[in-house]
């Protein structure tokens, strides 16, 4: 709200005013009382020039010590000596910056003297004077001297950041400008389009959409540290001192990285280049630059024979927290109620976590004999086979590579693997700038409509050949596993059978009639108990018959 909207009694000098005005009615009372100014001159050049000042500037001191939340005296003295600056108008900004947003009255920018910048849980900011960079400042009351000041570019936001780029619902970036279109919204759609559009190696423009999910790369604080859950360390020891010296390193990077597009009017928006435009910017023109490999059919077609592209990193010891699991830090130091509580829950949640994990382990049971059945059966090709993916997977696993790894694979014209790996100049530059990237999605490919018919009529045409060879391949993979799957069962059948033979030949050494008979016999209760298939045992009972038939003409036969 501007100070233009607020009703001029609800304004501060409104307010200072009009209590003035009651104090000096009610004082004028006083003396009139006492038998005018004539009579109480001493009286008001005492209360005025001597015992009014004394206590303005005690109950001024008093009460600075609750305008911030400060805890030090030093701070305190610093609150009062602005304040009093202020008296005099030669105090400087004051600011509070929520979300990595400067909020500030009109003019506030403008106080050249000592000021006080408040900044939320989330935020950040680098301050400078006319000639060099001053601080980095984190979450906290922080007060800046004479000259000091922050510009709107000079603070982030520590939140996990999105952006994405190209075409919003209902574009039709491929149409001509229609009469019901202004020329300012036809534009627009173009600019989403040149945003994102690139070529195929056949020469077709695709235009997808981008996403992007990044932050500043700072830490989070580890259990029971001083901090913010945001992405922000602090403390007093030498260790903590050094992961705080590496986060404001990332954010005076991210803020200092910023430049200017000079393609770009210096009045359009787009003329800087914010800190949090820099990962999209990149995931385009490696997008663009692996597009150009790939033809068009091969960016839907899972042709592409390629290892593993993203490798497993091991984490390091300063594994990152999410910041949305973890509670608000308290100060170790702060030694008071609230932080006695917050440490008596910790303890609490933690006693809790071992009983749960303790009575979990306890409720797991381990079978006394391991089922007979074997693995799922695999074929040799399907061991060896390389996975496949489209040519769009791959672009979408190397562009996110080029951002997150320190080396990627080389791909040659033509999309190809060539063997070998080289340095990501987009994650050095990134690194250089403060910047860490989680994601990137590119998906939503838009084909001009003309082309898009030719393919949905070219599809047509082939659909039935390629449905005829995929559901053959499809028939070769069913063999080879059913292929197996029998085999596994053969060797099943003839481990559960050979138990029956040890223990009769544990017994003694057994007759021929009475081994087939005890083989019969296990057979016909494995095919009736349904343990292993009951559809086994409804689709058996011709088998069964004549196993039935069998058992009845060796007992006949045994006599």
């Amino acid at each position: 709200m501007h100070m233009e909207d607020i009703p001029f009694y609800k304004r501060p000098w409104a307010y200072i005013t009009g209590w003035l005005l009651f104090l000096l009615i009610v004082y004028g009372w006083q003396i009139y009382r006492m038998g005018g100014i004539r009579a109480n001159l001493n009286t008001i050049f005492w209360d005025l020039f001597i015992i009014f000042p004394i206590f303005f500037i005690l109950w001024m001191a008093f009460f600075s010590q609750f305008v911030l939340p400060v805890k030090t005296l030093s701070d305190r003295k610093k609150i009062f000596d602005r304040l009093r600056s202020h008296l005099f108008r030669r105090h400087g900004p004051a600011l509070f910056i929520r979300n990595g947003e400067i909020i500030k009255r009109e003019g506030e920018e403008k106080q050249k003297g000592p000021g006080v910048i408040w900044l939320d849980s989330a935020s950040a900011a680098v301050t400078r004077s006319a000639v060099s960079i001053k601080q980095t400042l984190g979450p906290g009351v922080h007060f800046i001297e004479k000259g000091e000041f922050v510009e709107a570019s000079g603070a982030l936001d520590l939140h996990m950041q999105s952006q994405s780029l190209g075409p919003v619902a209902g574009d039709k970036p491929f149409d001509e400008k229609k009469d019901s279109q202004t020329r300012e919204q036809y534009q627009e759609i173009q600019n989403r389009r040149n945003q994102v559009s690139a070529l195929t190696r056949d020469g077709i423009e695709v235009v997808p959409n981008i996403s992007v999910t990044f932050r500043v790369n700072t830490g989070f604080p580890q259990d029971g540290a001083p901090g913010s859950r945001f992405g922000y360390r602090t403390g007093i020891t030498s260790a903590a001192k050094k992961m705080e010296a590496r986060d404001q390193d990332a954010i005076r990077n991210a803020i200092l990285g910023e430049g200017i597009n000079p393609y770009m009017d210096s009045e359009s928006a787009l003329h800087r280049v914010a800190w949090n435009r820099i990962p999209a910017m990149l995931s385009v023109d490696v997008w663009r630059e692996y597009v150009s490999k790939f033809t068009l059919d091969e960016l839907f077609k899972a042709e592409q024979t390629v290892s593993a592209l993203l490798p497993v990193v091991p984490q390091s010891a300063e594994q990152e927290i999410d910041p949305l699991s973890q509670p608000i830090q308290i100060d170790p130091n702060k030694r008071n109620m609230q932080s006695g509580l917050a440490n008596m829950l910790r303890e609490i949640n933690k006693m809790m976590d071992r009983a749960i994990k303790s009575l979990e382990k306890d409720s797991t049971v381990q079978p006394t004999t391991p089922p007979v059945s074997p693995a799922s059966p695999v074929s040799p090709d399907e061991e060896t086979e390389p996975s496949k993916k489209t040519a769009l997977k791959l672009i979408n696993e190397m562009v996110l590579a080029r951002l997150t790894q320190v080396e990627v694979e080389v791909l040659g014209e033509t999309g190809k693997p060539e063997g070998t790996k080289e340095s990501s100049k987009e994650y050095q530059l990134l690194e250089s700038r403060g910047l860490k990237v989680y994601s990137v999605s590119i998906s939503t490919i838009r084909l001009n409509p003309t082309l898009e018919e030719q393919l949905i009529k070219q599809w047509s045409a082939t659909w039935l050949k390629t449905a005829k060879a995929e559901s053959e391949q499809l028939d070769r993979k069913r063999n080879v596993v059913e292929t197996n799957a029998q085999e596994q069962a053969h060797i099943q059948y003839a481990k559960l059978l050979s138990r029956e033979i040890n223990e009769l030949a544990s017994k003694g050494q057994p007759e021929v009639v009475g081994v087939l008979k005890t083989l019969l016999l296990r057979s016909r209760a494995l095919i009736r108990s349904g343990e292993h298939s009951d559809v086994l045992r409804r689709r058996m009972t011709a088998e069964l018959e004549e196993i039935e038939d069998m058992i009845k003409w060796l007992e006949e036969s045994g006599k």
